[in-house]
């Protein structure tokens, strides 16, 4: 069943429990991976954890903007699922230059922090989901397609769309200088440069995740802002509608903007958020 719902109101999940969390470096080929493997200390239900892949967004880190993806592993741990958050290559803690990131990198990160979190002997490899944020929602739909055995898939303030419709603003910004010096060079302010590769805009350029979406029928859930202005709300209801899921849902958070108002004083929105994701992922995995 597909479904786009407006959240006013929200409620919130609460549960007592405690979590194991460890500061792991998965080694690969390449460069390490910086990670955050989280496992709940509360008997499994089902003998075994199911558990989740965080992906974050352009600029951002494992934790994700306001803590949001820190949280949300704490509250997952409270109802019995397991996770692990990632740094993309160049973000967060991670050894490697900015300029490794690709869409192709992150994909292959994100494969090997699933194949590392299957790998532990609490964790139920036939219960797996990932989750995207903004940029690292497309990740995340190109690795859900890619592996049958991820069943769930939620995506927040999603990009979407096949070829550079995913992120077409940003790649008409900057594509220029990349076919110009190989690399664009993105100031943003409230942090460090961002430093994109021709291979990434390339890469993006080239990608179908929206149409591969029809060959995904694991539970799926998009949650964006009513008030988002870097990705349109209605990015969540075209996600839905392009899998081939019998139980996909598309939530609006009214008056929430594309980071879901995490860094105002005020917290209704991340709050609902969090509790809504939690709640959905409790049921579907």
């Amino acid at each position: 069943m597909r479904q786009l719902i407006l959240i006013v109101s929200f409620y919130i999940v609460t549960c007592n429990a405690l979590a194991t969390e460890s500061e792991i470096r998965i080694h690969t080929n390449s460069y390490n991976i910086q990670a955050i493997i989280n496992v709940p200390d509360k008997p499994a239900q089902h003998g075994k954890y199911p558990a989740i892949v965080m992906l974050h967004g352009t600029a951002s880190h494992k934790d994700e903007v306001g803590n949001l993806y820190k949280s949300l592993a704490a509250k997952l741990a409270e109802v019995g699922i397991a996770s692990i958050r990632i740094d993309f290559a160049g973000f967060g803690d991670s050894e490697a230059a900015m300029s490794d990131y690709t869409l192709t990198s992150a994909v292959n990160d994100a494969t090997v922090a699933l194949q590392h979190l299957s790998s532990h002997p609490h964790v139920d490899t036939e219960r797996l989901g990932v989750i995207g944020f903004s940029q690292g929602a497309l990740i995340a739909q190109l690795v859900a397609v890619q592996h049958p055995s991820i069943k769930a898939l939620v995506a927040w303030s999603p990009a979407i769309g096949d070829g550079i419709t995913a992120m077409q603003d940003f790649y008409n910004a900057h594509i220029q200088q990349a076919k110009t010096v190989g690399i664009a060079r993105v100031e943003l302010g409230w942090r460090d440069d961002l430093l994109v590769s021709k291979q990434w805009f390339d890469e993006l350029a080239s990608q179908t995740s929206l149409s591969d979406l029809a060959n995904f029928t694991g539970a799926t859930l998009a949650i964006s802002g009513s008030e988002d202005k870097v990705l349109p709300w209605e990015n969540a209801t075209a996600l839905v509608e392009a899998t081939n899921s019998d139980n996909a849902q598309a939530i609006v958070i009214k008056g929430a903007d594309h980071i879901f108002n995490v860094l105002q004083e005020s917290q209704p929105q991340p709050n609902a958020l969090l509790s809504l994701t939690t709640h959905w992922l409790s049921n579907n995995l």
